[in-house]
């Protein structure tokens, strides 16, 4: 009788099972680059960072809901350069990613990788028309023939020496950039020019906090040009000089401009220094109509809150009752730590009206932040006053049009260093947020404003213990008992053969 070859037998199990490893190997190297490809271009993925870097906020869905003009994104370099970082910025992959969560939620928003060394035809258009370069790090924001070019930087919060970068803006970014694209009219925010104010370039974080706000940003001289209609905002920022009332004629009274402005519904915002301030005469007496005066020639000095050894770049004391005022920063002030808010160089102000959140007709005074209890203010070398004093007021004049509520708001703020670069750019201070609020309380539309950086220091995985333990389980347990399962089925399958 003829028998089989232990041998052989033995040899065809060997191979089957070497062939059914191999197999399964090859499966899981396929499989797992599927995944792979299918995860990023689904982004299928968890964020478990603290701040959710790497997810759309629903602030920003909300901000971009009602916008249904077709809209381009344009990368200037293919995508597995831009997720892997190589030949560009490390940080490109936050804004790739960024615009393809905008892709995938909204149908009306696509984005496209066109490398700008092998299609330099492709940006013809856009060399022709912009006014800085297109490198391989730009980001263009286009509809219908209207774009924004963006340089990857503008995309994140830098230190105050711009030498390390600590947040990041994209959303808003995009959004400010697309509702620009797709506006038929941008809301405008104004710089008055021609008193000796403080110029775009001394001032350049202002601008940048406006324009990221949604805003277009220009400068305008009363003395020779008009508001327009579409202006929100008008800033008054350090004058030297005062503004011409009934003295600069029929057309070029610039008190009367601005009166007009504030009766159209608009903004104002006035940083005033104390010395520069005693100039001011025409613009203190319509200041004096929304229940706010300078004291000029005074200033703020408190030793014992201040970031400064003189005293003078003083830490504002959060107003604690539920005012007017204190709807700019309720969200701060009501945290277990806040933040310090700085003004450098203070002047006080006088709140003309019987008490805070005071009445006079229809308009309402209120102030938004004070001294400290421990300052005083100085004249001349000599203390004319201890104690807490307004530093920054809000005045509202409320309104109806098309039967809805409307409201003006004056805006005062006793030191231009408030609004200087050195603080608003700082992420030590709260001095942006509070600006960004007044842009919330101000503004009449749907703005990009309400959308907060996140801080990149905060991407590490923040999940609770039992969530961990959880994931630990997974990883420990799941995979043996796959492959438990397989090798139960191999052994049962070598039996029988």
């Amino acid at each position: 009788m003829f028998r089989k070859n232990p041998k052989s037998r033995g040899l065809k199990i060997g191979s089957a099972s070497f062939a059914f490893t191999v197999l399964f190997v090859a499966g899981v190297i396929v499989i797992n680059a599927v995944f792979g490809i299918l995860a990023n271009s689904m982004l299928w993925y968890i964020d478990m960072t603290g701040d959710s870097v790497f997810s759309l906020s629903e602030e920003a869905k909300d901000v971009l809901s009602d916008v249904t003009a077709e809209v381009n994104i344009y990368f200037t370099q293919d995508a597995d350069k831009l997720m892997s970082g190589e030949g560009s910025s490390p940080y490109m992959k936050y804004i790739y990613n960024t615009a393809l969560q905008l892709e995938k939620e909204f149908s009306n928003i696509s984005v496209e990788c066109v490398d700008i060394i092998k299609h330099p035809g492709f940006f013809e258009y856009y060399y022709n028309t912009a006014a800085t370069d297109i490198k391989s790090t730009s980001v263009i924001i286009e509809s219908g023939g209207e774009f924004r070019l963006q340089a990857a930087d503008s995309f994140f919060m830098w230190d105050e020496e711009y030498s390390y970068i600590w947040g990041y803006n994209g959303e808003a970014k995009f959004a400010a950039s697309i509702l620009q694209v797709t506006a038929a009219e941008m809301p405008i925010v104004y710089f008055t020019s021609g008193h000796g104010e403080r110029t775009q370039e001394q001032s350049s974080a202002l601008w940048e906090l406006y324009e990221t706000a949604g805003f277009e940003v220009r400068s305008v001289d009363l003395a020779k040009e008009e508001i327009h209609e579409d202006g929100r905002i008008l800033v008054i920022n350090d004058p030297i000089y005062d503004f011409a009332g009934i003295e600069g004629g029929e057309n070029g009274n610039e008190i009367d401009k601005i009166d007009a402005f504030l009766d159209r519904h608009g903004c104002l915002m006035v940083f005033a220094d104390s010395e520069k301030s005693k100039n001011l005469k025409n613009l203190s007496e319509l200041l004096g109509e929304w229940g706010i005066a300078f004291r000029s020639g005074e200033v703020v000095v408190d030793t014992l809150n201040s970031v400064t050894s003189d005293g003078k770049s003083i830490v504002a004391k959060y107003e604690t009752e539920d005012t007017m005022g204190r709807s700019l920063y309720r969200d701060i002030a009501d945290l277990a730590s806040p933040p310090k808010t700085v003004f450098g160089n203070a002047m006080p102000l006088d709140i003309l009206f019987e008490k805070d959140d005071r009445l006079m007709g229809s308009i309402s005074t209120s102030t938004v932040l004070w001294s400290g209890d421990s300052s005083e203010s100085v004249k001349e070398g000599e203390t004319v006053f201890e104690g807490a004093l307004p530093i920054m007021t809000v005045s509202r004049e409320e309104g109806i049009k098309d039967n809805d509520y409307i409201y003006t708001y004056v805006i005062v703020c006793g030191s231009p260093e408030f609004a200087s670069d050195d603080f608003l750019k700082s992420s030590s201070y709260a001095n942006s947020d509070i600006l960004v609020n007044t842009v919330r309380l101000t503004g009449r539309e749907k703005i990009v404003a309400d959308i907060d950086p996140k801080v990149l220091d905060e991407t590490a995985l923040d999940i609770t213990t039992a969530q961990a333990n959880r994931w630990s389980v997974a990883m420990v347990t799941v995979i043996p008992v796959i492959v438990a399962i397989l090798g139960i089925y191999v052994c049962i399958r070598r039996k029988r053969t």
